[in-house]
């Protein structure tokens, strides 16, 4: 079943277009991901699918639906779709009185109120923060109890922009569990705004690339196959296509798997001086092989041992100036690289 349908979507602002679809469609039931760099238009999407903005020009159908553009027309929609902001604001009181606002709103039964916010803090692991000052949570659990806050209205379309941005890798990984879980077993639609390439491999059905305010091609670069060389600490050491060896946590890889296929983001690559010396990732070094720009980016290829792409804004390609030919080190935080399509080997066996 169709969840969205756009056709020719334009909004615009002044005499600035930020956002132009001229088709897409999204399918209920499943987990997208928009990516791509700050400005792309990733934030003004989601507040139209979300029924908070209005399209300048073009015509938008929810669930077979059109969707007209008058206040009263669009409430019975917003019902049903729930937008979490990337900076979540958390009211005066507690945690409890936060995620109790929305079904105050909604007229829901105290009974039911009740069994839904115990339910929502059980799944987000926060049941025992009930009673705490929204205000005084850390920005990890902030993100978490506005992620309850949501949920407990028990929406159709769960919408996120970056909900995994500055937060620790820990509520990292449990924001996005929980988006799994509740696409898993509630059924609910989600799509979710990221910087992050991995997140999308790892986790979404389909993944959507903005670039200046339209849809893009999703580039298959940066994506290997990966051989289990041995162990080093509570390292694996894992060869590339090729020859290149990098270092990832043990438990990025399931236990009796030697094989798999990794994505490493572009968009996580770093080579800024002093690079090196980081120890929470793999620094690998190449050569320059071929630059380009790409919607106010500049897409830089390198040589190292295998071919590997770095996607950054143009403002450091004009700090640093690489240029072809150029020997670089390169960066690859541990965050930037996403596993699938593992496969088992007999002769394997984890030390």
């Amino acid at each position: 079943m169709k969840l969205y349908k756009l056709e020719n979507i334009k909004r615009i602002h002044g005499n600035r277009t930020v956002l132009d679809i001229e088709d897409l469609e999204i399918a209920a039931g499943k987990i997208y991901t928009l990516i791509g760099p700050n400005g792309a238009g990733k934030t003004t999407l989601l507040k139209i699918l979300s029924f908070l903005d209005s399209p300048s020009q073009g015509r938008m159908h929810f669930m077979g639906e059109e969707v007209l553009c008058g206040e009263k027309h669009l409430y019975g929609f917003r019902k049903r779709v729930v937008l979490l902001d990337q900076s979540p604001i958390m009211f005066t009181g507690s945690v409890w009185k936060n995620i109790e606002f929305g079904l105050k709103v909604r007229n829901i039964r105290e009974d039911e109120k009740g069994r839904r916010i115990r339910e929502v803090l059980d799944l987000v692991g926060m049941a025992r923060f009930k009673d705490y000052n929204a205000r005084g949570l850390s920005g990890g659990e902030t993100k978490r109890i506005a992620l309850a806050r949501a949920l407990v209205l028990q929406p159709e379309v769960l919408l996120c922009d970056e909900p995994t941005a500055n937060v620790d890798a820990e509520n990292q990984e449990i924001i996005l569990d929980i988006i799994e879980q509740i696409n898993k077993e509630q059924k609910t639609s989600v799509i979710f705004s990221t910087h992050y390439l991995s997140q999308g491999q790892r986790l979404a059905d389909h993944s959507l690339l903005l670039q200046r305010g339209s849809l893009s091609e999703m580039a298959n670069e940066n994506i290997f196959r990966i051989t289990v060389a041995g162990y080093e600490g509570d390292k694996t050491l894992c060869q590339l296509t090729g020859q290149l060896i990098i270092k990832i946590p043990k438990e990025a890889l399931p236990l009796d798997k030697s094989f798999a296929k990794v994505h490493i983001d572009p968009y996580l690559l770093t080579f800024e001086p002093g690079c090196e010396k980081r120890t929470d990732g793999n620094v690998v070094r190449g050569h320059v092989t071929d630059i380009s720009q790409e919607s106010g980016s500049v897409r830089l290829g390198v040589d190292v041992g295998v071919k590997m792409v770095l996607i950054f804004p143009m403002e450091q390609y004009l700090l640093e100036k690489p240029s072809l030919g150029q020997k670089l080190n390169i960066f690859i935080p541990d965050q930037a690289l996403g596993f699938s399509s593992f496969e088992s080997s007999l002769s394997s066996s984890r030390k």
